[in-house]
Formats: structure tokens, C-alpha cells, sequence
């Protein structure tokens, strides 16, 4: 891209959605804060925003613009495929078995009619991983996150092409109900809702993330009351307003609570995890 200047990258490392897509290549690839934004800028300028001048892309990324926030996502997205494909198929088996890893980000699903419904990255990826080849995982995963027009043009499919695809993924989707069911139990949507977000504040506590504790209890104001219910805390207005002046004491009763509900949270899920393999399997034989 010619003339990119350092007020547009300011802007686009500024942009929430760029953030968030930072954040999560960071904690998908082990990397640290700068190195996943500088990989995120490269790849962007490098590839994706090469249809665009300048000043287009200035007025894109002013106006927030939809498509290029999808652009952003998809394009962490790609890096993450390409890293760990370059690791081989042992790797990429691992990382499909960690997914509950990945930190709580949100995606605007969109349908080609103007209707969005929100969803957890991660929520959105472990629907994604129960489609059996790479391929149909790619087709379904574009087809949720950019809806129909967008998936042919990138795929180069025709709408004959399209339609057969979206009846296969809907036929699999119905053939093994009981494992999809699974993954959109309400109770595991909250317990993913736990632990990835305490997995967010174990990495802010150990400085492998960027951002303050108190930063963390003021966006998850729910979960820390429930906290503070069955903790030893004393002062809880403290906790929940002056981290950083509250007692020691008061400090370590609530991370203790916490560390207690991320093992819960972690174990429940191993649980499930087995169920929802046990009736792929079944479904399968």
C-alpha cells in the first residue's frame, strides 16, 4: 500500500476490534502483546489491504467500518491456520483440543438479509471444530462470520456449488444433533463464560496480558459478585471499587475464590468435552 502513514496505523491499532483481534492472536500463538500487532499489521498491509489507497482505508478505519473489522478478524484467523499447519498435523490436533484457550472475544454474525446475532469467538470456533474436514469447517466458518455473497466470491463458487455445500453442513449438523446440542447447552455457555474470563485475569495477574486488575473487575462485575459471595473477603466494596488499596488479605481471599471456580470451570468442561466426543462417536458407528 502506498503512503500509509503512522496516524492511520495509530488509528487502526486504536480501533477496539483490531485490539480484541490482537489480544486473541497473542494467546492462540504464545506471543506478546507487540509481536501479535506488529504480525496483525504485516499480514493487513501486506495482503489485505492492498485493494485499498490510503486515504480509503483512513476513511474505513474512522468510520469503524463492518467489512473491515471482518477483514481484521479473518485475517488473525489466517495467521493462526498458517502457523500452526506449518507445525504439522500433530500440532494442528493439539491446538484443536485446546480451543478452550482461546480468550472471550465477540463476533457479529451476519445474514444476507441484514440480521446480526452476537456471538463468543470462542463459542463460534467450537461450533466450527465439530464439522469433520477442513474444508466444510472453512465453508461453515465464512458462511456464519460473512454470510452467502461473500463465501462464493472468496471460495469461487457457483450458487449451484453453495447450495450443495450448505445442504451437506446442514445435513451433518442434523445427523449428529446430540453433540451440537451439546455445545449450546446454556450451562456450558456459562461455565466457557468462567473460565475463559478467568483465564483473562490469571494472565493480567502473571503479566502475560496487558491491562489491570481493577480493569478486569469493572468489565466482569457480575461474575466478581458471585465471587464475593463465597469468599473469605471481608471489606467486598474495596475489592469491587479500590483494588489496589484493598487489603492483602482481602487480595488473596478473592484470588483464591477465583483460582477455586477456574479449576471447577476447567473440570466441568474436560467433562463435557468427553461427552460431546462420546456422541460424535456414537452417532458415527
Amino acid at each position: 500500500m502506498k503512503n500509509i502513514n503512522d496516524d492511520i496505523i495509530k488509528q487502526l491499532i486504536d480501533w477496539r476490534t483490531f485490539l480484541t483481534n490482537q489480544h486473541l492472536l497473542s494467546n492462540a500463538l504464545k506471543l506478546s502483546d507487540n509481536d501479535a500487532q506488529q504480525e496483525l499489521l504485516n499480514e493487513l498491509i501486506s495482503h489485505r489491504f492492498k485493494r485499498y489507497s490510503a486515504s480509503q482505508l483512513s476513511e474505513l478505519v474512522k468510520a469503524h467500518d463492518t467489512n473491515l473489522g471482518w477483514s481484521i478478524t479473518y485475517c488473525r484467523l489466517d495467521l493462526i491456520s498458517k502457523h500452526f499447519k506449518s507445525l504439522g498435523k500433530i500440532a494442528q490436533m493439539e491446538h484443536a483440543a485446546e480451543l478452550e484457550d482461546v480468550s472471550t472475544g465477540v463476533v457479529r454474525l451476519a445474514d444476507d438479509n441484514g440480521n446480526t446475532t452476537d456471538i463468543s469467538e470462542f463459542k463460534l470456533q467450537q461450533v466450527v471444530a465439530q464439522f469433520p474436514t477442513d474444508k466444510t469447517r472453512l465453508f461453515v466458518d465464512m458462511t456464519l462470520r460473512y454470510g452467502k455473497l461473500e463465501t462464493m466470491a472468496v471460495l469461487k463458487l457457483t450458487n449451484k456449488q453453495y447450495q450443495r455445500r450448505l445442504r451437506n453442513a446442514t445435513s451433518y449438523v442434523n445427523k449428529h444433533r446430540s453433540k451440537f446440542d451439546l455445545i449450546t447447552d446454556r450451562e456450558r455457555n456459562s461455565r466457557l463464560y468462567e473460565l475463559n474470563s478467568l483465564n483473562e485475569l490469571d494472565a493480567i495477574i502473571n503479566g502475560t496480558r496487558e491491562g489491570s486488575i481493577q480493569d478486569w473487575i469493572d468489565s466482569h462485575t457480575k461474575l466478581v459478585n458471585e465471587l464475593l459471595s463465597t469468599s473469605e473477603v471481608r471489606y467486598q466494596g474495596a475489592i469491587l471499587n479500590h483494588w489496589d488499596t484493598a487489603s492483602k488479605a482481602d487480595q488473596y481471599a478473592f484470588i483464591r475464590e477465583a483460582i477455586g471456580l477456574q479449576c471447577r470451570a476447567r473440570l466441568w468442561l474436560d467433562e463435557s468435552n468427553d461427552a460431546i466426543k462420546e456422541a460424535g462417536e456414537a452417532q458415527s458407528n
